[in-house]
């Protein structure tokens, strides 16, 4: 569940590995970037469509969240990872 809604996008995050899951995190800031000029512009319009805004906002919240629960499935993965490679040292 992410933001009240079931993420298919959440789920494939969970599934993915290393490599993956920096890839995505960087797609998942381009997209922001991208979102966020959008939202500059339509702010800049004389009549701000308030319905787009929203839709929008609402998008770029989600990203942010997913960015986030990527970052953290990361940092879990190096962090398990550590933890297997220094126990099998030995």
């Amino acid at each position: 569940m992410l933001l009240g809604e079931p993420s298919p996008s959440l789920a494939r995050i969970n599934m993915m590995n290393m490599v993956k899951l920096e890839a995505k995190i960087v797609q998942l800031a381009n997209e922001q970037t991208a979102l966020v000029s959008r939202l500059e512009r339509l702010n800049a319009l004389d009549e701000a469509p308030t319905e787009k805004l929203q839709r929008a906002g609402k998008q770029l919240d989600r990203l942010k969240d997913l960015e986030k629960a990527a970052r953290t499935r990361l940092e879990e993965k190096v962090r398990r990872k550590a933890e297997w490679e220094r126990k099998n040292r030995s």
